[in-house]
């Protein structure tokens, strides 16, 4: 299918974005599992996911790939030919059946999406050799997540399903679908913006996880200030369990190089106030390239008695580490608690009359 936009802006559910679902990995034989809990601060609807295996930054670049040709379908076909719920016939009752665990009676809708594996190589960069063989790999533990969706009201009422369900079909071509909350977001509920052709400027896992979680986080047109040690507990959750001082110091390398890396693409600015603290802002337009470039820590201009000088921020204030709680039945699961998603990241010039909707996260930064 032809690409419609350069820049591959996907919509993103925020409180899959905001959960700890896909982190970097370590290099091994063996995964962890996973078992992944997001609950929004002030009572919501609760998520949690888990598996046998948990997922990478490969897996996330796949299901991005998957709700942005969801989003391309929904967007050229006609809504009979893309949305699937209960009713379904075919195929679409297949797949529907396949991510509710057969519970073909299961309220809500998703959105059907049909490619091929040269396709999904195309989209998701890597081609030749074992590709599609470690695509299978990520498509089969996509499909085996579970994901329970808990009501905050007084029936404790709640929802199980798959994240994805995929189906071969006899014209050798994939047929899936997604969880309906990722659907959701692509059809028009809340969502937030992350750009696959910024995601593959990114060389190393850490980058393209904290761009992810950046771009959920920091909807464009805003600034946030962000401590080292805060990406750090994002990113990975037993940093503060007796982790050995080398792995720390190679961690916090990791997250401020990927704070670099993010500060040169087109749409980022990261700015240090002082070494550990930094500023990072997106800009509205995609294209635009910022005068403001990424400034080393050991920029921060010292004031005439030698200590460091803080640049003024004019931002809000977001703490991410205020939001991870362990949970304690899982081997390397992560809760975050987050204010109420109550907004839709969308363009101003889109919908103008969401401007007064968009609430912005409001913390102190943890220094």
């Amino acid at each position: 299918m032809k690409q419609t936009s350069t820049s591959r802006i996907v919509r993103l559910d925020p409180a899959t974005g905001l959960s700890c679902l896909f982190r970097p990995l370590p290099k091994s034989k063996v995964r962890p599992t996973l078992d992944v809990e997001y609950r929004p601060k002030h009572g919501g609807l609760t998520l949690r996911f888990s598996a046998r295996e948990a997922l990478g930054m490969p897996e996330q670049t796949l299901l991005l790939t998957l709700l942005e040709l969801a989003q391309e379908h929904y967007a050229v076909a006609s809504r009979s030919a893309v949305v699937i719920d209960r009713y379904t016939q075919g195929i679409g009752q297949d797949l529907w059946r396949a991510l509710h665990e057969s519970q073909i009676a299961a309220d809500g809708e998703t959105l059907y999406i049909r490619t091929s594996w040269r396709e999904l190589a195309g989209r998701c960069g890597s081609q030749g050799g074992r590709s599609q063989q470690l695509r299978e790999a990520q498509l089969r533990r996509l499909c085996e997540v579970v994901v329970w969706e808990k009501a905050d009201d007084a029936q404790r009422s709640f929802r199980q399903s798959r994240l994805v369900s995929v189906v071969h079909g006899s014209d050798l071509r994939l047929h899936l679908a997604v969880n309906c909350r990722l659907a959701g977001a692509v059809m028009g509920s809340l969502y937030a913006q992350v750009s696959l052709t910024e995601r593959q400027m990114l060389a190393t896992d850490t980058a393209q996880a904290m761009h992810a979680f950046l771009s959920t986080t920091l909807r464009p047109g805003r600034s946030v200030p962000i401590g080292i040690d805060t990406l750090m507990h994002r990113l990975w959750s037993d940093a503060a369990d007796g982790i050995p001082e080398g792995t720390l110091r190679a961690r916090r390398k990791a997250v401020r190089d990927s704070l670099e890396a993010i500060g040169a693409l087109p749409s980022w600015t990261v700015a240090w106030l002082r070494p550990g603290i930094a500023e990072i802002q997106r800009s509205k337009g995609s294209a635009e390239v910022r005068a403001r470039r990424s400034q080393s820590p050991a920029s921060a201009i010292p004031d005439k008695g030698g200590s460091t000088a803080l640049v003024p921020a004019t931002a809000e204030h977001f703490d991410a580490t205020r939001f991870l709680v362990g949970v304690a039945d899982s081997p390397r699961a992560g809760t975050m608690d987050n204010e109420p998603m109550d907004y839709r990241q969308r363009g101003d010039e889109q919908n103008p009359s969401k401007n007064n909707e968009m609430a912005t996260l409001e913390a102190a930064v943890l220094i």
